[in-house]
């Protein structure tokens, strides 16, 4: 397969990627901290913002008629089923990501059933969005023999 040069869709989506890891991290990291710290809700509830804004950012850098996905298919349409398939994750990522923050502002107190509820939500959605990343890089990958980076 030739290698291209990435594409100004490809590019803007790749920062979005590292911005999107940052934002995993970040909720991952809040998440283990320990729960009987009075702050914890208001980080998990920080970090789950921070990420439903980075993963907004990553929709609008893949979809639409002059995102990345659109770019892929110009170049490469026999990848319509990739692309479509990361579209759909985009809507039940989405809906996982309200899901935990519903259950961030039910949590009135610590209580540990309540909080490893939220621990358990939370490590689904980061590993959901792992998943999602790895399909995102292998479709790059697939469309320009290139490797967008795991942006560690």
């Amino acid at each position: 397969m030739a290698s291209h040069p990435l594409s100004e869709p490809v590019d803007i989506a790749r920062t979005r990627r590292a911005e999107l890891l940052a934002a995993l991290t970040a909720l991952e990291r809040a998440l283990a901290a320990p729960a009987g710290d009075p702050v914890w809700t208001a980080r998990v509830q920080a970090r789950t913002d921070q990420l439903a804004n980075a993963f907004d950012d990553h929709v609008s850098a893949t979809e639409g008629s002059d995102g990345m996905y659109a770019e892929i298919l110009r170049t490469a349409p026999r990848l319509r089923f990739g692309v479509d398939r990361l579209a759909t994750e985009h809507d039940d990522i989405r809906v996982a990501i309200s899901a935990l923050d519903k259950l961030i502002d039910d949590l009135t107190e610590t209580e540990p059933d309540d909080v490893g509820r939220i621990r358990d939500e939370g490590v689904a959605l980061l590993a959901r969005l792992v998943r999602h990343r790895q399909r995102g890089a292998d479709l790059v990958f697939e469309a320009y023999a290139q490797d967008i980076g795991g942006c560690d």
